[in-house]
C-alpha cells in the first residue's frame, strides 16, 4: 500500500510539471515578445539602469517631435520658445523644460544586442524626437511598447543598439499645439487684496463689497479683517452672511482653468462656446502693492463664462488678459452662479 501511494505522488508530481512546462512552451511560441519580455521582467524587478545618452540642456535651442501625422518644431531664441508650426501659441515653459530633462539623460533597464528593428517597431515608430545640441543633430527614436514590462523600446542616433525604456519620454512629447498652450493663471490674491467684485449676467449685475476696504490699507500697520456686503451697485450695500461670504471669496480664489480650447480664439469661436451670450461675467478689483514706491496700484481681470462642455460639465471661459479660450472646473463656478439667482 505505501508504495502505491509513493507512485501516486511520483505520477502526480511528474503531471504537475509536464503541465508548467507545456504552459511554458505555449506562451513561448504564441507570443512574438516572449523571450524579450521575460528577460525583461527579471531586468525591471533587478532596477538596472543603463546609461544611454547625456546632453548638456541649456545647449539644447532647437527640438522636432512627432504628435500622430503632425510635426511640431520648437526654436528657442533668448531662452524663450516658440513653436514654428503658429508662432501665435504661447508654449508652455514648464512643459518644455519637462521635455528637456527627458532629453538630456536617458537610461534603459535592458539593453538588446539586436539588429532587427522591424521586431520591436522601430522600422515605423510611435514617436521621432530630433534636437539641436551645441550644433549636433540627435534623434530619438521610440518603436513599440512592451505592454508585459511597460515599457518602450528605443534607439539613439549613432548607436545600433536596442534598449527598453520607461513611459515618460513618450508622454513628456505626446503634446499638440493645442496641448503645448500655457493656460493662464488668475493673479495670486487674498481676501484681504481684493476690493470688490461684480457678477452680471444679463440686465442684473450684483455687487459684493468689502465695507472695510481692506485691499486699500496693505501699508497700514494693522489690516482689517474684509466684511462683505451684496447690493445692486457698489454703494447700496447690505452685509452678508460669513460663511456664505467667505464661501463666495473661497470660490473666487479657487478659480483655476484646466485646458486650452483655442488660444486665438475667433468670432465664430466667441459664438460657438457662448461667449456672445455669456451664462455669467465676473469681473474682480483688487489691489497690488508697489514694495518699491510703497504705493498701492489698483488693478482688476475679468472673466467671461460661457456655454459647458457636454462630456465634463466643464465651464467655458474667456479672460480679457488675453486671446484663449480655456474650460474650468465646475464647482466654484456653481456657487458664483448662486449669487445671481
Amino acid at each position: 500500500m505505501k508504495k502505491k501511494k509513493k507512485l501516486f505522488r511520483l505520477l502526480a508530481m511528474f503531471l504537475v510539471l509536464v503541465l508548467l512546462v507545456g504552459g511554458y512552451v505555449a506562451i513561448t511560441v504564441l507570443h512574438p515578445f516572449s523571450e524579450e519580455e521575460t528577460t525583461g521582467i527579471e531586468d525591471t524587478q533587478e532596477e538596472e539602469k543603463i546609461k544611454v545618452a547625456s546632453y548638456n540642456e541649456d545647449h539644447i535651442n532647437e527640438i522636432t517631435y512627432t504628435k500622430g501625422k503632425t510635426k511640431i518644431h520648437l526654436v528657442k531664441k533668448k531662452d524663450t520658445w516658440t513653436a514654428t508650426n503658429d508662432a501665435a501659441c504661447p508654449v508652455n515653459k514648464y512643459t518644455v523644460n519637462a521635455m528637456l530633462t527627458c532629453l538630456k539623460e536617458v537610461t534603459a533597464s535592458r539593453k538588446i544586442e539586436d539588429d532587427s528593428e522591424e521586431d520591436f517597431g522601430l522600422d515605423n515608430p510611435t514617436k521621432v524626437i530630433t534636437f539641436v545640441v551645441d550644433g549636433e543633430t540627435v534623434t530619438y527614436t521610440i518603436g513599440a511598447l512592451n505592454d508585459i514590462v511597460d515599457k518602450y523600446y528605443f534607439q539613439c542616433s549613432g548607436d545600433d543598439a536596442i534598449y527598453m525604456i520607461d513611459s515618460t519620454m513618450y508622454n513628456s512629447f505626446d503634446y499638440d499645439l493645442l496641448g503645448l498652450a500655457q493656460v493662464p493663471d488668475y493673479p495670486s490674491l487674498t481676501s484681504q487684496t481684493i476690493s470688490y467684485l461684480t457678477l452680471q449676467k444679463g440686465d442684473k449685475t450684483v455687487y459684493i463689497v468689502d465695507t472695510k476696504d481692506a485691499a486699500h490699507k496693505s501699508l497700514s500697520d494693522e489690516i482689517p479683517d474684509p466684511v462683505w456686503a451684496k447690493g445692486s451697485s457698489k454703494s447700496k450695500v447690505k452685509k452678508m452672511d460669513t460663511d456664505t461670504a467667505d464661501d463666495l471669496i473661497e470660490a473666487v480664489l479657487g478659480l483655476t482653468n484646466t485646458e486650452c480650447v483655442t488660444y486665438k480664439a475667433t468670432q465664430k469661436d466667441m459664438e460657438k462656446y457662448g461667449m456672445t451670450k455669456p451664462s455669467m461675467v465676473l469681473t474682480v478689483h483688487y489691489t497690488k502693492v508697489n514694495d518699491k514706491k510703497k504705493t498701492i496700484q489698483d488693478k482688476s481681470y475679468q472673466i467671461t463664462f460661457g456655454k459647458t462642455d457636454k462630456d465634463s460639465g466643464e465651464y467655458y471661459v474667456y479672460t480679457d488678459q488675453g486671446t484663449g479660450i480655456y474650460t474650468m472646473n465646475v464647482s466654484n463656478v456653481e456657487t458664483l452662479l448662486q449669487v445671481l439667482k
